[in-house]
């Protein structure tokens, strides 16, 4: 009977030493989770979570597409204690969009760490700090977790780093600025996020994970990773939910993820049907004699100049709008953007985009309106747009939009203002509008770009809208089709010289009488 105790003992041990190699063995026996059903249980692992732990052992940069409420967020709370309580000097650190969803992480953390048996703790390191954002263990290992703009990764000498909800960070770029240098020293990174929209960061990485253009190494694990849900399941949620929320909350591929989720203003099933990529002639306009004689230089690029996208040249005697959105014109940030459409078909026929001074933008849509039979030019004149204007009107262009304002400081007088002005009053009418006509089939797009920054254009839940990373093309759409309803506006019909012409010749007998420009040669010969 002495013995027993040291039996015990022996048989802890090797238990331990069984925990310390085996982490899924560990997580099924001992790890307790709490259940919103049944309460404390036992963590059973899924077919696709133990996948998921090969691939973090395997991998150092591991980057994961999931569904929600798969219990991934409760597997990285055993990994990371398994990593921490098992192995000295760990230093992990958890990333989340918010305070309170970096709580809510390292609380299931300590969930599981409070219910293991006694003898467990007894035998592993004594923990020395229990905050709700930090867990320090005797063995030099901790955990911490923080929100992403506490830029926590920053400086430190991390061993892993995990990422939660990558594509919600609201700093997703500064995160990773902030989390490279760190895993570039030996440290392992686990990304973790539903689909937020395509053409993001996070969109981004996954596209250069699955290419093998970046480090990391892709894995998606769609709803049916829960092997509780079944399509009856499925089915039940697609009535009750909107297809984007749908495809961001429980998507069936990767590709339905990306395409179909965000809160986005623009139908992207609409835009995935109605629009198909086509891709354009790139050159440049070289300078000629006369105001209209520019000459287009395909498939040519000069290092002084941002090339223009035409997927179709100017027509004679066809009319044209261009909207311009403006940026600071540094070798950062957001983009100058132009783009043309056939005021008839509907057809994006050229754009221009590029990092550009505001003043040089200016002569570039000089350079393009004026190709383009002179096309009616609307110019954000938000900030840096005054100076893009003021530089269109130095070329002589004549053809800007202006609007009609009551000036208080000036006794309420009307004066014209050049330029199409956002605020917002007007933004989310010319976005409504915008999407109208995309509908409608009014504008035809072909630019993939473009369609990139739609699909990523969405709207939060204070109804507040914005593009990620860009939404430049967006805004530069919006206001050329905007300048589609004045195209023949009196005030912005181009003069025209039209001298010694036909036209000229039966004005000047018919005066503007309706039927003079329907007039053909021979309509009043008579027989005698």
């Amino acid at each position: 009977m002495a013995d027993r105790p040291r039996l015990v003992e022996l048989k802890r041990e090797l238990e331990w030493r069984r925990c310390a190699k085996d982490e899924q063995y560990f997580l099924e026996n001992y790890w307790f989770i709490q259940s919103p059903a049944a309460g404390r249980i036992l963590f059973a692992l899924r077919p696709a979570q133990k996948y998921a732990l090969k691939e973090w052992a395997a991998e150092r940069y591991s980057l994961t597409l999931k569904a929600r409420q798969i219990g991934w967020t409760t597997l990285v709370a055993g990994h990371q204690f398994w990593l921490a309580f098992f192995r000295a000097d760990q230093n992990i650190i958890d990333i989340s969009r918010t305070e309170r969803e970096a709580v809510l992480l390292l609380k299931k953390t300590k969930y599981g760490h409070r219910n293991l048996p006694k003898w467990l703790l007894n035998r592993g390191p004594m923990s020395l700090v229990e905050h709700q954002q930090k867990m320090v263990f005797e063995n030099g290992s901790q955990i911490v977790s923080m929100p992403s703009a506490s830029d926590p990764a920053r400086g430190e000498s991390a061993t892993l780093i995990v990422v939660d909800e990558w594509a919600f960070l609201p700093n997703p770029e500064e995160a990773w600025a902030s989390i490279e240098p760190v895993a570039d020293v030996g440290g392992r990174i686990i990304g973790l996020s539903t689909a937020n929209g395509s053409g993001n960061f996070f969109h981004q990485t996954w596209v250069g994970a699955e290419t093998r253009t970046n480090q990391f190494s892709p894995m998606f694990f769609p709803w049916s990773a829960n092997e509780d849900r079944d399509f009856a399941w499925y089915e039940s949620k697609k009535r009750s939910m909107t297809s984007w929320q749908l495809a961001q909350e429980y998507p069936t591929t990767a590709e339905e993820a990306f395409i179909k989720s965000g809160r986005t203003v623009f139908d992207v099933d609409n835009l995935v049907e109605m629009i198909i990529p086509v891709e354009p002639t790139i050159g440049t306009l070289a300078g000629g004699s006369g105001l209209r004689d520019f000459v287009w230089l395909p498939n040519h690029r000069d290092h002084n100049m941002d090339p223009i996208s035409v997927w179709e040249l100017p027509q004679e005697r066809k009319s044209y709008v261009l909207g311009a959105d403006v940026a600071e014109g540094l070798d950062w940030g957001d983009f100058s953007v132009a783009h043309v459409i056939d005021v008839e078909t509907g057809l994006v026929v050229a754009s221009w985009h590029g990092h550009t001074p505001a003043d040089v933008f200016g002569e570039e849509i000089f350079k393009l309106a004026t190709w383009y039979n002179t096309a009616l030019v609307g110019v954000e004149s938000n900030n840096h747009g005054l100076t893009t204007i003021t530089s269109l009107r130095r070329c002589g262009y004549k053809r800007i939009f202006r609007r009609r304002r009551v000036n208080s400081t000036q006794g309420n007088t009307p004066t014209t203002e050049f330029g199409w002005h956002t605020n917002k009053t007007t933004k989310p009418l010319m976005i409504d509008e915008l999407a109208r006509s995309i509908r409608e089939h009014a504008i035809i797009l072909q630019c993939s770009a473009t369609l990139g920054e739609l699909r990523t254009y969405t709207r939060d839940e204070k109804g507040a809208m914005s593009g990620s990373p860009h939404d430049d093309r967006v805004m530069s759409l919006a206001i050329a089709n905007q300048m589609l309803g004045f195209a023949y506006a009196p005030e912005y019909k181009e003069e025209r010289n039209d001298y010694w012409t036909v036209d000229w010749w039966a004005n000047l007998h018919y005066g503007d009488q309706d039927d003079a420009g329907d007039l053909m040669i021979g309509k009043y010969s008579v027989r005698s």
